[in-house]
């Protein structure tokens, strides 16, 4: 028995011909091709949940109203001088993201930067908000081997983030590399924090986002008071995948809340000058002597 085939007129170049459809034939090819397909759709990048970094301007900027997981992101200094500045942010960053997410923190550095500004004082940290019992540290001879151990860290979904400290110098680091850590960050759900030297500014990597830290001085919790204040940077996004690319070139002047374990804008009165100068007896008692 011959199967039905429906007729369908099609007007072209003024003569009427006939085409012939067969819905099933039809299904079976789009099948057909649902099962070419289906083994190239596992690299398509998945959507991954973003955590909030305590500031809507900062969260503005991102494609995901925040940070994502799951991916690498890349933060270098601003500046000469500026590599502590970096590695302080990158603290809170990942202090912020561990107080979303359970899980352990792997630290990965070269032993010449551990011994100079890559050291992690417990205390310190602490005192940023990131728990000590969460960080496991391990010590590198090369960057190639610092490479190897985020790769191989980010294969373990139970950690929270990886992160690595790379010198100016580390060539291993480039766009292969860079892609071969995305991958297994995207695959495994684990976040991965690169922080370079200033030199790396204009390289092309596959991090998701790239951030400038510039050290500026830290104020005063409260008026007339010595000491140094909460931790304060000025922010820069060079690169985000997927953002906007008018927020690029703008600068965020951000403080850090260790009590919240959020990123904030300084007040923009915080440094006004009091709008009264205080009473004092002996000025007032000057005054009226000598009137």
């Amino acid at each position: 028995m011959k199967q039905a085939i429906e007729m369908k007129p099609v007007q072209r170049t003024g003569r009427e011909i006939s085409v012939a459809t067969a819905p099933e034939k039809t299904g079976s090819v789009l099948d057909a091709l649902r099962s070419r397909i289906a083994p190239q759709e596992r690299f398509a990048p998945a959507p991954r949940p973003s955590f909030s970094l305590g500031s809507e301007a900062l969260d503005a900027a991102l494609p995901g109203h925040g940070l994502t997981t799951g991916v690498l992101h890349e933060i270098l200094p601003a500046g000469h001088g500026d590599f502590a500045a970096g590695l302080g942010f990158g603290i809170c960053l990942l202090a912020r993201l561990l107080c979303q997410r359970p899980g352990s923190l792997l630290w990965v550095s070269p032993a010449h930067l551990s011994s100079r500004e890559g050291a992690l004082y417990p205390l310190g940290l602490a005192a940023l908000g990131l728990d000590p019992n969460r960080l496991i540290q391990i010590q590198a001879r090369k960057p190639i081997d610092v490479l190897w151990a985020l790769e191989e860290g980010l294969s373990h979904a139970s950690l929270a983030a990886v992160a690595g400290l790379l010198p100016d110098n580390a060539r291993a680091y480039d766009f292969a590399a860079s892609r071969r850590l995305g991958l297994r960050a995207a695959r495994h759900g684990v976040t991965a924090l690169v922080m370079r030297g200033r030199q790396a500014c204009a390289e092309n990597t596959a991090a998701e986002t790239r951030w400038s830290v510039g050290t500026l001085p830290g104020r005063a919790r409260f008026s007339g008071q010595a000491g140094p204040g909460a931790p304060h940077w000025r922010l820069q996004l060079l690169k985000c995948r997927q953002g906007l690319s008018r927020r690029l070139s703008q600068h965020w002047d951000v403080e850090w809340d260790h009590e919240t374990l959020s990123f904030r804008l300084p007040a923009p009165l915080a440094d006004r000058t009091p709008g009264h100068t205080p009473w004092r007896r002996g000025i007032d008692h000057a005054w009226a002597e000598a009137s």
